[in-house]
């Protein structure tokens, strides 16, 4: 992907996205990113795109005051890919605003680019020459799902998701599995009447439907959550292989009212796992997964989800969109680790990172998450669908990454991590992070180098390359290897990094991932990225526990990965220097920041950071110095989120305890209802932090 950042004025957006194509290519030309030419996309996953697929896109095209929507363009239709990295769609487009809604032909050539690993990007079929307009996502299980997110900075718009299943058709008595299904509903064009819900669609195999169920929530509506029932819908098979859904008013609702109902369209993918829908005049869309046939476990969504979103949280923050991926640990509790390239409307997107749990029902549904999402999970666990809740409006698509395997050298392509908050591989690499690999045959043995060392570019025979710049190694493995990203990366103006190990004479794949600035990961204590920070009393040294908790006024230091290049520089795996201390770029220029949230009662507050930067006597290691609020709401006995905010990231995954010692810690409320108010807190006070800090970035 190609950051390279132009301007759109606000108003009409969708009329000026062409004209403003070629302004943006001349300057991309002018400034002669020499970098650009030498380093390209990584197409070597187009074969996963080959054939004619179904496709559905909801996009945002112009807001409020409030940031919600007023004018949305919903396409549909066909997407026929060569294999190749070319695409040809004959569709329909409506948009809210454009001749009263009535449908237009859209017919459009476009290009894509998917990677070893299944990620990549869709030329946007609405923008389809604009490359700041492409939609980034995944392609797996066979279907691609992603979104636009690099088209905004403080005068650009374009929010929205794509979806694409493989053409099947929709056969008579065969048709009689169940489907776990999403809906978003933007009816009207705009948020008035915004509506999202998961239900359970059960064929018959002979033009029925059982009882239909649909639990969701209503903009239109006061109560927070809302429960229809359908009885009677019906379908019909069509010539092209989709079915036509006739879906009667839920029991006491109103056309206006209803979470579902009308005439829709709907296709199945090839293989029969999914399927995908929409009103032909309206500005929704549904997706499903076949339901789960066996018992369902959190063991079963263990690995990596490519994931893509669009939402409206109507009454906080407006509409937002992202791509990205989550990773499970498959654990009882259903930890995850989150990442979400994030576009909220008129500014940069940034790499947001955060834990969630996602504790998975027998029949694959689940409660609400950490992040206020209830999703239902596939048979198999293949693939999920997702809504938000208490007034976020949202429809998720998830899908499981394949497993990777290789001979020789061989780095998993989708087995790259940031070795502190092992954010996934979607999230942008950083200089100076120290990232870890993963695969078979990386090395062939252990090593690793000693604290207060400086770090060797090669290590047990084995070297690591980021675009062709050897890296500092920290230790090595057959399976395993912890590098630092040079500092010389922050000159690439691509936005392209290509990862390569070298073991002896033996080379790896070539991994390509996307880089930024900054990509802040704080070390936890138990080395997984969640739960307590591996923080220390600045006074003392000892570590921040429950028993030595922090109090508010005392400074405390945080270890960390990703801050990016320092001043005085240093030579890449170098220690960092005592006199004078190497601080960071981002700290220096007033782009970096840390926030405590206190989740459980609502309150947060800005901590005084006095020292960011390399960590004396030691390599690869950065740390935050920061002085613990004493207001905002903290509340003693509670533990508290730490957000670490820069111009291009927001990471907020670990806690720390905060009070007197010895007082009862809470980490949630016991109760469904204090658990609900809980995900509601953290959601609006991430939200109300987040554009914001959108807001003031500059590139």
């Amino acid at each position: 992907m190609i950051r390279v950042y132009g301007k759109v004025a606000r108003g009409n957006v969708k009329n000026l996205f062409r004209s403003q194509s070629l302004f943006r290519l001349a300057i991309f030309a002018i400034f002669g990113f020499s970098a650009a030419r030498a380093q390209v996309q990584d197409t070597s996953g187009n074969a996963m795109l080959n054939g004619t697929f179904e496709f559905r896109h909801v996009a945002v095209l112009n807001i409020d005051s409030n940031d919600n929507p007023v004018e949305i363009a919903a396409t549909y239709g066909t997407i026929t890919f060569d294999g190749n990295g070319n695409y040809r769609v004959r569709g329909t487009i409506v948009d809210n605003t454009v001749l009263s809604g009535e449908p237009e032909a859209l017919v459009e050539t476009g290009t894509y680019a998917i990677g070893s690993n299944g990620a990549g990007y869709v030329a946007n079929p609405l923008y389809p020459t604009d490359p700041f307009c492409n939609i980034y996502g995944g392609v797996a299980q066979g279907v691609f799902a992603g979104s636009t997110t690099e088209v905004g900075d403080e005068e650009g718009l374009l929010n929205d998701i794509f979806v694409a299943i493989p053409t099947g058709s929709i056969t008579g008595s065969s048709f009689n599995s169940g489907y776990q299904a999403g809906l978003l509903d933007f009816a009207g064009g705009g948020s008035s009447a915004i509506k999202n819900a998961l239900f359970e669609l059960i064929p018959n195999g002979s033009g029925s439907f059982g009882t239909i169920t649909l639990n969701g929530q209503a903009s239109n509506q006061i109560a927070a959550t809302v429960t229809q029932t359908i009885s009677g819908a019906t379908y019909s098979l069509n010539g092209d292989g989709s079915a036509t859904l006739s879906v009667p008013l839920p029991s006491k609702t109103t056309s206006t009212t209803a979470l579902f109902t009308g005439s829709k369209t709907m296709f199945q993918s090839a293989d029969g796992n999914f399927i995908l829908g929409w009103t032909s005049g309206g500005y929704d869309i549904f997706f499903g997964v076949k339901a789960i046939t066996t018992v369902a476990t959190n063991a079963m969504t263990e690995g990596l989800y490519f994931n893509a979103a669009i939402e409206d949280s109507t009454e906080v923050s407006g509409v937002d969109s992202y791509y990205g991926s989550i990773n499970n640990s498959g654990d009882s509790s259903g930890d995850g680790i989150l990442h979400a390239r994030l576009s909220y409307p008129l500014q940069y997107a940034l790499d947001y990172g955060t834990d969630d749990q996602i504790s998975v029902n027998s029949n694959g549904t689940t409660g609400i998450d950490l992040n206020g999402y209830q999703y239902s999970f596939g048979d198999s666990a293949l693939a999920y669908v997702g809504i938000g809740t208490y007034g976020d409006y949202a429809l998720l698509v998830g899908l499981h990454a394949p497993s990777f395997s290789g001979s020789g050298v061989f780095i998993n392509p989708v087995g790259i991590f940031n070795a502190a908050s092992l954010q996934p591989i979607t999230a942008s690499l950083a200089p100076g992070e120290l990232i870890l690999l993963t695969g078979s045959g990386l090395a062939n043995t252990s090593q690793s180098m000693a604290g207060g060392q400086a770090f060797p570019t090669t290590l047990a025979n084995v070297q690591v390359t980021v675009n062709q710049i050897p890296c500092a190694i920290y230790f090595v493995s057959p399976t395993e290897i912890a590098a630092i990203v040079p500092y010389e990366l922050a000159s690439n103006q691509t936005g392209l990094a290509n990862i390569q190990v070298i073991n002896g004479s033996a080379t790896s794949n070539v991994v390509q991932m996307y880089f930024d600035d900054s990509a802040p990961g704080a070390f936890s204590q138990g080395q997984d990225g969640i739960g307590y920070a591996a923080a220390t009393h600045a006074a003392t040294g000892q570590p921040v526990t429950s028993s030595n908790p922090a109090q508010g006024g005392e400074t405390i230091v945080f270890y960390l990965t990703g801050l990016g290049t320092v001043s005085p520089a240093i030579q890449d795996g170098a220690v960092g220097p005592s006199s004078p201390l190497s601080y960071s770029d981002l700290f220096d220029a007033g782009n970096l920041a840390v926030y405590f949230f206190d989740f459980t009662t609502g309150g947060s507050a800005q901590g005084n950071v006095a020292y960011a930067g390399l960590v004396p006597t030691l390599a690869g290691l950065y740390q935050i110095n920061v002085q613990v609020p004493s207001t905002g709401g903290l509340g003693p006995g509670d533990n508290l989120y730490i957000g670490f905010e820069t111009d291009m990231a927001y990471v907020v995954q670990i806690q720390i305890p905060y009070g007197s010692p010895g007082v009862v810690r809470r980490s949630r409320p016991p109760t469904p209802i204090g658990t609900a108010l809980h995900i509601a807190s953290r959601r609006t006070e991430m939200r109300r932090k987040l554009k914001p800090a959108l807001r003031g970035v500059s590139r």
